[in-house]
């Protein structure tokens, strides 16, 4: 594994930290422990940071995330590499078009989810970006299965913002009025304010938004370009948690784990119709039988009928008092305006309307299953 030059992201023991640590502490952020850094959690206030990043612009950093390159191997051609990374994805690579992007699983041979993340094809390789916390078991799980025709490239050299929200094509074409013209997973570099950005139209939010890796020296100035512009706020962890909630969105280790299948997550869209014919793929046997037959339990969303919030572990009952599920993700929709989760139900018991009961700290709270995404995606397509 090659590894470029490190960042202040180093592992000594303790919680590492961005390349932004001291800016964001600078602006006031209230710092908090998440998969292994100390990150933002807020800086004005978590309901504060989702509204504007639901009306205006809300600036994240993500640098957090796990930047990988895959590159071929001495003699071997990207194609090669595309095709070693199908045998631990169901999803499509080989066929990504240049300046494109495609979310994705890693999958096991038990069929369940390694990680999910964003693919994205360059001219000699491709990028992948990781939750942070699976950093390292992703690398190592890649490492294995591509054995010596992929080399795997660490980009301690990069950090990533993202910059969401309805305003952010605006604030952003003030530097290149090419930046509007991408589509939702569409990526390109431009140049803003001088720095080198690899700009993408995606985001975790459910707003139209995007991502932009740059290099980890030029991060901070970049940081405060952006937040001179006064449609953009600074925003933490907690936004994004309740952003991406309300906007039914996967996080790995709650909706997503390593005994998850896809078609139970619903995400048995990522699979492209090609690799479900060729059935090449870690787990194929257990995922394409759960496509054609219906999995035993899926995920769905959960809207309290009373103001008190439910929270991931909450065993979630019948009527009949009987257990039919578990809640994964829950809190607060400021958009909403009432408690919302996620969670894995019987599938008997998934349909919209269904009548639940949320055991919360030995307190019954009635819910029902609701359709997600709580919110309606905004996503930007042409």
């Amino acid at each position: 594994m090659a590894k470029a030059s490190p960042t202040e992201n180093r592992n000594d023991g303790h919680l590492k930290r961005t390349p932004l640590d001291k800016f964001n502490r600078e602006l006031g952020a209230k710092m908090a422990a998440f998969a292994g850094f100390e990150l933002p959690l807020s800086f004005e206030g978590v309901i504060v940071e989702h509204v504007a990043t639901r009306t205006s612009a809300g600036l994240f950093d993500i640098s957090h995330m796990g930047i990988v390159d895959l590159l071929p191997a001495k003699g071997h051609d990207l194609g090669i590499a595309a095709e070693r990374l199908e045998k631990i994805s169901p999803i499509s690579i080989t066929d990504l078009r240049l300046e494109r992007m495609r979310y994705g699983l890693l999958t096991n041979d038990e069929g369940g989810v390694v990680d999910d993340l964003i693919i994205s094809r360059h001219d000699d390789r491709l990028r992948l970006v990781l939750n942070a916390a699976q950093t390292e078991e992703d690398l190592d799980y890649i490492q294995q299965r591509t054995s010596n025709l992929a080399k795997v490239e660490v980009r301690g050299d990069l950090a990533q913002l993202a910059l969401q929200g309805p305003k952010s094509s605006e604030v952003l074409s003030q530097f290149s009025d090419k930046i509007d013209d991408l589509n939702f997973m569409q990526r390109h570099e431009f140049q803003i304010d001088g720095i080198d950005c690899d700009v993408s139209r995606s985001g975790y939010t459910g707003e139209d938004g995007f991502e932009l890796i740059v290099p980890a020296t030029s991060v901070e100035r970049l940081a405060d370009k952006l937040l001179q512009d006064e449609r953009v706020v600074p925003c933490g962890l907690g936004a994004r948690d309740s952003l991406r909630l309300e906007a039914g969105l996967c996080l790995y280790g709650h909706e997503l784990t390593a005994r998850t299948t896809p078609i139970e997550a619903g995400l048995a869209w990522t699979i492209q119709q090609r690799r479900r014919v060729d059935a090449a793929f870690a787990g194929a046997q257990i995922i394409l039988r759960q496509l054609s037959s219906g999995p035993t339990r899926t995920r769905v969303g959960i809207s309290a009928l009373t103001r008190r919030p439910i929270r991931d572990g909450a065993e979630l009952k019948s009527t009949e008092d009987v257990a039919v599920g578990t809640v994964t993700s829950g809190g607060f929709g400021p958009t909403c305006e009432r408690p919302v989760a996620m969670g894995y139900v019987q599938t008997e018991f998934a349909d919209a309307g269904t009548s639940l009961i949320a055991d919360v700290r030995g307190k019954e709270v009635p819910c029902e299953v609701t359709t997600l995404p709580f919110v309606p995606h905004r996503y930007q397509r042409n």
